[in-house]
């Protein structure tokens, strides 16, 4: 078996009815293998040592609920606000500094956590979007 076939293996084994847990696993670096699950509505990367998201993250159009919390993430692709059918961003506890400009194209949002992100600068767009979400009934935690 080659190593991919191998890897998307294992992974599957973390995937339960499109929902992919593989939260507090000290991962470093995600295979980019687990963007080609296009089926996935959750996806949970919190608790591990990751630093880098891949623009591939927009291939997972279908996802909900998407928890990169407690990372050492500085920054999120710009593509992020193409996956539209998000409900819950959680983005607490990494080292964000700021937010992509595509991030107000999310409109969907229940949850929004930024918390525990010390350096992170929120534009007048992203403010108004904020404002606009929490408006429409989403929870925000800054």
């Amino acid at each position: 078996m080659r190593f991919n076939e191998l890897y998307n293996q294992k992974i599957l084994e973390f995937i339960s009815e499109n929902r992919c847990d593989l939260s507090n696993l000290s991962l470093q670096k995600i295979n980019s293998n687990i963007y080609s699950f296009t089926n996935l509505i959750e996806l949970n990367l919190s608790e591990n040592q990751i630093c880098h998201i891949s623009s591939q993250i927009e291939n997972l159009l279908n996802l909900k609920t998407l928890n990169l919390s407690d990372n050492i993430i500085e920054e999120l692709p710009s593509n992020i606000g193409n996956i539209t059918e998000l409900e819950n961003l959680f983005l607490s506890g990494n080292r964000l500094k700021e937010l992509p400009k595509t991030i107000v194209n999310l409109k969907k949002l229940k949850w929004l956590s930024l918390v525990d992100n010390i350096e992170l600068l929120i534009s007048e767009d992203q403010k108004n979007w904020i404002e606009e979400l929490k408006n429409n009934g989403c929870r925000v935690l800054i």
